[in-house]
């Protein structure tokens, strides 16, 4: 378990990251002694569910890099290796080796957002993994990813039903998010109307909470609230205050990435034989907009 220790006057005492889950046993080893701790289990119903998984496109690339699990309550630490899987739609079978095992695991501070990471030495060509085993996915055979019910929750209760989805795998995914692919719809001056944002492919959907910003003609930064669209394939803004009459600029982390990890600086699984997906600067794309006329 992730956590500190700290000496006190009565020997060693030790800090989880995370706190104790109810019903479940914990080792301690040390000193040549071994001896298990087990916390009561919580007899309150389950009240958990899967909320979501993303991407939410019903196709995915054959070098997906990356899937969010979120729950409606924080989550138990240490456990999802054994709880969640990817399965082959066709005959069931767990699909070994497609997931990293995550060590630690990459929770959000709430613990209701898991990341989980397909092996990227497989998705990496030119790497040993890769040559060994090839893409953790495989164009046209499709799978499901596979929650159990299982899976505690952090007061030690199972999820009240078991979660899958299914996707078919298409095409990689390769290439620079590019904004100026983008199709930018500008919203009314003198309006509180969204900013619509049309992207040419799925975007990952962690990234597009904090690497989009709106600025005005001074260069400060507009407030306002953001919603992703559909299949991680648009993005709105809604200004706090209305919109002038611009210039606005639309401002791209150039650390923005696809779902195939894919950014507006690099291409994830670089072929260094297309010249095009040579590294570009490390420095955010400008698209700029002017509302349109109100009314």
């Amino acid at each position: 378990m992730a956590g500190r220790y700290e000496r006190d006057p009565d020997g060693v005492s030790f800090f989880p990251r995370f706190g104790f889950t109810p019903g479940r046993s914990y080792t301690v080893v040390g000193g040549g002694t071994e001896f298990t701790l087990s916390r009561p289990s919580d007899i309150a119903p389950a009240t958990t569910d899967v909320a979501e998984l993303y991407p939410t496109a019903g196709s995915i690339p054959f070098n997906l890099l990356r899937l969010y699990l979120c729950f409606s309550s924080p989550m138990s630490e240490g456990v999802a290796t054994g709880h969640v899987h990817v399965v082959d739609d066709v005959t069931g079978k767990v699909l070994a080796d497609v997931l990293l095992p995550p060590d630690p695991e990459l929770w959000d501070r709430a613990r209701r957002a898991l990341t989980l990471l397909l092996d990227p030495g497989r998705i990496k060509q030119g790497l040993l993994p890769h040559r060994q085993s090839g893409y953790p996915l495989v164009e046209g055979r499709a799978i499901r990813v596979v929650v159990d019910s299982a899976f505690l929750d952090a007061a030690g209760r199972p999820l009240r039903a078991p979660f899958e989805r299914r996707y078919d795998v298409g095409p990689d995914l390769r290439g620079h998010v590019d904004p100026r692919r983008w199709r930018v719809t500008p919203p009314a001056a003198r309006t509180t109307g969204p900013l619509v944002v049309d992207f040419d492919r799925t975007l990952d959907l962690g990234l597009l909470h904090r690497c989009i910003t709106v600025h005005d003609r001074e260069g400060h930064t507009v407030a306002g609230s953001v919603a992703v669209g559909e299949d991680e394939r648009s993005w709105a803004f809604v200004p706090s205050a209305p919109w002038g009459t611009g210039p606005y600029h639309l401002e791209v982390d150039h650390r923005l990435e696809d779902v195939a990890g894919n950014s507006v600086s690099r291409v994830f699984d670089r072929d260094l034989r297309r010249p095009q997906d040579a590294p570009r600067p490390e420095e955010p794309a400008v698209v700029t907009f002017r509302p349109g006329p109100s009314g």
